[in-house]
């Protein structure tokens, strides 16, 4: 058994501070009836104010060094930082550190400069955001390809344009914020959600639809999702096209780069990308930039141009990050085996953590969650793996279900066997001490 700092002493005398997140505290008033936003922030800028206090409060704590599979950690700047591997962030392929990457970002802001200062339709585009643009025409095959400034608003904007007035939009219920964010500004302001990666629910819902939608339908999933970890069953949606008449929109974010041949993603992989009508992505994450796309037909670009307010009104990402992106792409189509490394490091350590009596449920890829339903062993989990070197942050709802709480760890090919070797070896221990493996 590991031996840890502290970790058979209580973290805290004080058991109040570990009752809520501030986001589980927001859902509490407002269930509660309280609607008034000033004492519903004076309420939760007094748990965040306490929690900080004692150090247990992780949604402010930076790096001291950038992102990577490890960097000195701190939760305020007169904090002193601690050594921690990390696990948070969503760099699956650590190309953000890659020689060649860092060298490109280098020489794009000595060749451009830095900003962008407008959007893509009054100019703002260069030369480097056009060759990704034609990148992605041939990897998905696709007449088109809009770069956004972010694959939040890659996802906002497409959505908030495409879906109309009497138009059914069904998503799976684990669908991103930005997702959900892109409908509710649209004329069709509504949804309906199926269950998790439920293809007879979808069926049901889509027969439903079929019968009294007066415009058209559109069915919107995640090719891998972001929370659970698990991968959507991308042939079997496709085939309820042969059956129903819908557009199909799949958010490749967490697959794009790290699946497929040379990194297409998992439409790709499970061969439906001409089926799909609109494939999206973000270059945050196994591009290591910024930025997003989304893929389609022509007509729906030329559309999608001057309809989509996130395109029109926002400056572009920059001359660095493009040249950042650009440089990523060539190497995840041309050194396959940093992604074969990154998919040994997952299946490992989700071996060790099964070994440990971790119940990892469905989940494939190289986000890992670990399941802790209870608020307060959630919280002192988190911090009690800060404490001695690990760290992540606990997940709670509303960004996951009740009761659902959990902390992910996601894998990077730069994380070392070591690391992932002390962080189970940790995990394992504070799983005996907070009795995690119990009935909540």
């Amino acid at each position: 058994m590991i031996s840890v700092e502290n970790l058979t002493q209580d973290v805290s005398d004080d058991e109040d501070i570990y009752r809520n997140t501030t986001g589980t505290l927001l859902m509490h008033l407002k269930r509660s009836g309280i609607r008034d936003v000033e004492v519903i922030a004076e309420q939760m800028d007094a748990l965040r104010h306490r929690q900080s206090r004692e150090g247990i409060y992780s949604f402010d704590a930076f790096s001291c060094r950038g992102s990577d599979a490890a960097s000195p950690v701190a939760t305020s700047l007169e904090d002193a930082p601690r050594d921690c591997s990390i696990w948070s962030t969503n760099l699956y392929l650590g190309l953000n550190r890659h020689p060649k990457v860092i060298a490109s970002a280098v020489e794009a802001v000595r060749q451009m400069g830095t900003g962008c200062g407008t959007s893509a339709i009054s100019g703002g585009m260069n030369i480097l955001h056009r060759k990704i643009e034609a990148t992605l025409q041939r990897w998905f095959n696709k007449e088109a390809v809009m770069l956004f400034p972010t694959g939040f608003t890659a996802n906002l904007g497409t959505l908030a344009a495409l879906c109309q007035e009497g138009d059914c939009v069904l998503i799976d219920e684990e669908s991103h914020a930005s997702i959900r964010d892109g409908i509710r500004q649209s004329p069709a302001r509504r949804w309906v959600t199926f269950q998790h990666n439920d293809i007879e629910d979808l069926a049901r819902k889509l027969g439903e639809a079929q019968q009294t939608c007066r415009g058209k339908t559109i069915v919107i999933v995640e090719s891998a999702y972001s929370m659970s970890g698990d991968i959507c069953p991308l042939a079997e949606l496709v085939q309820l096209k042969q059956r129903y008449n819908f557009l199909l929109f799949v958010d490749e974010a967490h697959a794009f780069g790290i699946y497929g041949d040379g990194g297409r993603g998992l439409c790709q992989q499970a061969g439906v990308t001409e089926q799909v009508d609109f494939i999206a992505s973000t270059f945050s994450k196994a591009a290591a930039s910024l930025g997003g796309f989304v893929a389609m037909s022509r007509r729906y670009a030329s559309y999608l141009q001057w309809s989509a307010n996130a395109y029109a009104f926002q400056a572009c990402f920059t001359p660095a990050d493009a040249a950042a992106v650009l440089a990523a792409l060539e190497i995840i189509e041309t050194e396959p085996e940093i992604g074969r490394e990154l998919h040994e490091k997952n299946r490992y350590m989700r071996a060790q953590l099964q070994k440990a009596g971790f119940d990892l449920r469905n989940s494939q890829t190289p986000i890992v969650p670990i399941y802790i339903p209870d608020t307060r062993k959630l919280l002192k989990t988190c911090f009690e793996l800060y404490k001695n070197g690990v760290f992540s942050v606990p997940v709670a709802h509303p960004m996951v279900a009740e009761h659902d709480g959990r902390i992910r760890f996601i894998v990077n090919a730069r994380h070392s066997y070591q690391q992932i070797d002390q962080t189970v070896a940790l995990l394992a221990a504070l799983a005996e001490k907070h009795a995690l493996f119990a009935p909540s």
